[in-house]
């Protein structure tokens, strides 16, 4: 029986969403006849393999492959995957430059416009010693109209994410943002239909497997998180036409092939009421818990996690 590490938690501020990926894939692998060990990144950077304390060089001989359930910093920055490359242990999801592109959203911008796909208006904004919030808020107001997003430059889940209607507000959340001493995104915001769409590798005899596009029904003032979005998605397509379904579908492939992405990623899009469609990002690793946008897309397709998590294992392996 083949020995596959969960590595879950980390130490990032999506802890507890990967403490739920890596519960779901470890159950997901017990069903598929795989023996699921437990590798507990804690929020101290300190790996557990089984509840014990532990370094990579013990995975080598505790382990045959390693599911990466990580979620936001080193788990989906290219870091994990470095180390792993590192050590020669064979791990799921993308290699590390895939993962670092998606997950800086400037870069993967770029990327996307470099393939001819458009995305909103933004504005990268660097923290500097003393720097003036009202002089900040007033460059983004001269730069681009309202309403605003403002989001950091890596990370997921919506974390510190947040909309702007008025330059009050814009000025306000720029102060909190800056607080956090890290780099942010200004986005213009795009009134429409977000939705996402997730990509699978050699799926049901399929080289590029597309799953059903899902729409998310975000709030649309305030802060934007992880749990208003969680209860928010729905595999409703019927504000979708059908060539806009095959179109998003065709750009998710697309992007997941030209980033390099390996096993699955996730792109999310916003179609606005001319029916143009708006690149957001690529997830190289969305999370897989019930209720996720992947997840759910799986179950339109009448496919279960453990059928998805064997079909990479047996690509892999």
């Amino acid at each position: 029986m083949k020995r596959i590490g969960v590595i879950r938690g980390g130490i990032s501020g999506e802890y507890d969403i990967s403490l739920k990926t890596g519960a779901e894939v470890s159950r997901a692998l017990h069903e598929a006849g795989f023996e699921a060990i437990d590798m507990l990144l804690d929020k101290e950077g300190t790996l557990h393999i089984k509840g014990v304390p532990a370094d990579l060089e013990k995975a080598q001989s505790s382990v045959d492959y390693v599911w990466n359930a990580l979620h936001g910093e080193f788990g989906e920055d290219g870091k994990l995957q470095n180390l792993l490359d590192q050590y020669g242990i064979n791990y799921s999801g993308s290699g590390s430059v895939a993962s670092a592109q998606a997950f800086n959203k400037k870069v993967a911008k770029e990327h996307a416009r470099s393939l001819g796909i458009k995305t909103p208006m933004s504005m990268l904004i660097i923290p500097e010693e003393n720097q003036s919030v009202s002089e900040t808020a007033a460059r983004i107001y001269k730069t681009m109209a309202p309403p605003w997003i403002v989001k950091p430059l890596t990370g997921g889940s919506s974390i510190n994410t947040f909309f702007a209607f008025t330059p009050l507000e814009l000025a306000n959340i720029v102060e909190e943002t800056l607080s956090h001493n890290q780099s942010f995104l200004v986005e213009q915001y795009i009134e429409g239909n977000e939705v996402v769409a997730g990509v699978i590798d050699e799926f049901r005899n399929k080289k590029d497997y597309c799953l059903p596009v899902v729409n998310v029904n975000s709030p649309s003032r305030g802060i934007l998180n992880y749990k208003d979005r969680l209860e928010d998605y729905t595999n409703d397509q019927a504000k979708l036409r059908p060539d806009e379904r095959e179109k998003i579908g065709e750009l998710a492939v697309k992007l997941h092939k030209s980033l390099g992405a390996k096993d699955y990623s996730q792109s999310e899009f916003i179609v606005d009421r001319f029916g143009k469609i708006w690149f957001l990002e690529t997830d190289t690793h969305p999370a897989l818990h019930d209720g996720t946008p992947f997840y759910k897309a799986l179950q339109v397709v009448g496919a279960t996690l453990t059928e998805f998590v064997k079909s990479i294992l047996d690509n892999r392996l």
